[in-house]
């Protein structure tokens, strides 16, 4: 039967015949440059025993126990021995030369029967030097002469790697200038990567971003492995030295798959939008680092299969971090979800082909390669972009920086003229309070000298007179601890309190409006503290004072006092608690920074320093102070010192 541009001929010209029969392929005057048998031509049988002879297979083929291949050779990572069997009946004396696609294959054993039944044995594979080999060739090819008649031909496949095969027949001239284009077009292919490889070291030099830096890698690995794959290592750097090219093959396939999920953990951002995505990633990582290992110790047909496996299922969790990127509508995240899309169909058709998953075929060998393209057209300008933005957004980010700097600078101006004037002002304002403090006094002793003992009415003026003097002064004191604000330079004048006395005396200072509402309850058994008398009653000053300002109404503030140990340290708990509004959640630490409050609700000014002061003060004499979560109603600040006897002990 002769067919016209039959489908087996990729590059079929009309007019050329050749016929095609359940195993056998006739050859007429007019062949086509290159046949590629993947029409059913060829018969195949496993052998898992890997010790089948020549005579044992032409038993096995005369059993029928050959079957037929319907396209290529694609059995995945098995460990078995393949035989292949075709038939080729030559009209003409004609010299055709067989090649065996694609390189990596280890061991190939050709058996030529000619139609004398004389038998011709060759030999190839990547497992010999290039000197040991028919052709010194980057791949397998033998050069057969036909004489008319039919020939049988019968391969025998071994290898470690993925079992895989194409074989094609091809004519002497069109295989020459097969071979002058491929060569050309790998030339162009790899220098296109390696000058994009250059450009992007360059940019990791001047930025010095690490994505860069993991992209040179990521290219320059899976550029080296694709150049071992197509037997350009064997051929030009390691021709007599296949063991090490074997070796690095393996090697190099199990670093760039690692590199591939670390660059594309990178610039997908996974860690932070796609988590499941991420951990994956750090699987498929060490699972790639694992068969590194595994190839050095001679294991690597088992694990790679995993490895692609791995990287399959990783592949088909490219539609969320895709889909992500093109939402946001920028230009550089819509060519990185295009550059992701197209590079993970392409690889995941060579990975599915080495697998058998999909048929295998030159295309499905080519999509790896040609994977690298989508780097170069989409995702290599995507980056640039990209961090063309965020440089531009850096030096937004700098202007702006350097105006809130001079706005601090200016507000801390202001700062500094409103202490000035604040202690300006306390100074001034002594003066008068004491001379308020010593006319009552004297109007108590002539009152008591003329008329006895002052009436309950005038007593209760007097008291209300001494309370606003004293209330003045610790305002003052106050006011003058703020200025300072530096708790490294305050000098603790230390005295033996009375925690009971030292909290009363503060409650006789508050506004009269709120000393009543506040319920003291205290052990009985409280221990003393030594401490500063100024500092440690500005600080409960403020704490009831804050208490006062912002519980409504006449409700209670309770003011708790209790022994209290910390750490194995014996000391005093204070704890306040009022029904105001309480803190937000998450302020429980930022209202004791400086200048920080929760605001105006309660119609009440001030600086935002009185906590900031309550807790240098705290700390200041060994204790803490904190203030309650998860509170459903109102404030709560519980304060610890420690007692007298421990701090004399410290120091």
């Amino acid at each position: 039967m002769h067919m016209a541009g039959h489908a087996a001929a990729n590059d079929a010209v009309p007019g050329d015949h050749y016929s095609v029969q359940p195993g056998q392929t006739t050859l007429a005057a007019e062949t086509p440059p290159v046949i590629t048998f993947d029409q059913g031509q060829i018969t195949v049988l496993r052998d898992k025993s890997k010790q089948l002879t020549l005579e044992q297979a032409r038993a096995a083929h005369a059993q029928g126990q050959f079957k037929p291949l319907a396209g290529n050779l694609g059995l995945g990572y098995i460990p078995d021995a393949v035989w292949l069997r075709l038939s080729i009946a030559q009209e003409s004396p004609a010299a055709r030369w067989l090649e065996v696609v694609p390189p990596y294959l280890d061991d190939i054993r050709l058996f030529h029967i000619r139609p004398n039944g004389q038998i011709d044995e060759r030999r190839s594979g990547d497992r010999l030097p290039q000197s040991a080999k028919e052709e010194p060739y980057r791949g397998h090819l033998f050069k057969l002469d036909f004489e008319p008649g039919e020939h049988a031909l019968f391969i025998r496949l071994q290898t470690t790697s993925t079992m895989t095969a194409i074989v094609k027949l091809w004519q002497p001239r069109a295989f020459e200038q097969h071979l002058r284009g491929s060569y050309f077009g790998f030339g162009l292919y790899f220098s296109l990567i390696l000058a994009v490889l250059l450009f992007n070291a360059a940019n990791w030099l001047v930025a010095r971003r690490w994505i860069f830096l993991v992209y040179v890698g990521y290219l320059l690995i899976n550029t080296v492995q694709w150049h071992t794959s197509n037997g350009f290592t064997a051929e030009f750097l390691l021709p007599e030295r296949p063991d090490l090219v074997n070796l690095a093959l393996g090697l190099l396939i199990s670093l760039g798959a690692a590199m591939a999920w670390l660059f594309f953990m990178m610039i997908l951002e996974l860690k932070q939008y796609n988590p499941f995505v991420y951990r994956f990633s750090q699987f498929g990582i060490a699972l790639s680092l694992v068969t590194f290992v595994a190839t050095l110790l001679g294991h690597y047909q088992i694990f790679m299969m995993l490895l692609m496996l791995t990287a399959a299922v990783s592949l088909f969790g490219v539609p969320w971090p895709m889909w992500r990127l093109w939402k946001t509508g920028e230009i550089w995240a819509r060519l990185l979800a295009l550059a992701y899309f197209l590079y993970a169909s392409l690889i995941l058709t060579n990975i599915l082909g080495n697998l058998a998953i999909l048929p295998y075929s030159e295309w499905s060998f080519r999509a790896g390669m040609a994977s690298n393209i989508a780097h170069i057209l989409f995702l290599h300008f995507a980056i640039l972009l990209h961090y063309r933005r965020v440089e531009n957004d850096h030096a937004e980010a700098l202007i702006k920086s350097e105006l809130v700097e001079r706005q601090l600078v200016l507000e801390q101006a202001y700062r500094g003229e409103q202490d000035k004037l604040l202690r300006m002002m306390s100074h001034e304002i002594r003066t008068p309070i004491a001379l308020i403090d010593s006319a009552r006094q004297v109007l108590e002793v002539l009152d008591a000298d003329r008329h006895g003992p002052p009436e309950p009415e005038r007593q209760q003026r007097y008291g209300t007179i001494q309370r606003a003097v004293s209330r003045l002064g610790a305002l003052m004191d106050m006011a003058l601890t703020r200025e300072k604000d530096i708790p490294e330079v305050w000098q603790l004048v230390k005295v033996t309190l009375d925690p009971r006395a030292l909290t009363g005396s503060v409650i006789g200072m508050l506004d009269p409006t709120v000393a009543p509402r506040i319920h003291v309850l205290a052990d009985a058994d409280l221990p003393a503290l030594s401490g500063d008398e100024r500092l440690l009653r500005i600080a409960l000053l403020n704490l009831l004072e804050n208490a006062g300002k912002y519980a409504p109404g006449e409700s209670p503030i309770n003011v708790t006092l209790k022994p209290c140990n910390k750490e194995g340290v014996t000391g005093v708990g204070l704890h306040i608690e009022d029904s105001g509004p309480g803190v937000p959640p998450g302020m429980e630490e930022r209202i004791f920074e400086k200048y920080t409050r929760l605001g105006e609700s309660s119609g009440t000014a001030g600086l935002g320093l009185g906590l900031y002061l309550v807790r240098h003060i705290v700390e200041h004499h060994g204790g803490s102070v904190r203030a309650e979560s998860g509170r459903s109603m109102g404030a709560g600040f519980i304060v610890w010192l420690p007692a007298h006897e421990t701090q004399e002990g410290l120091a």
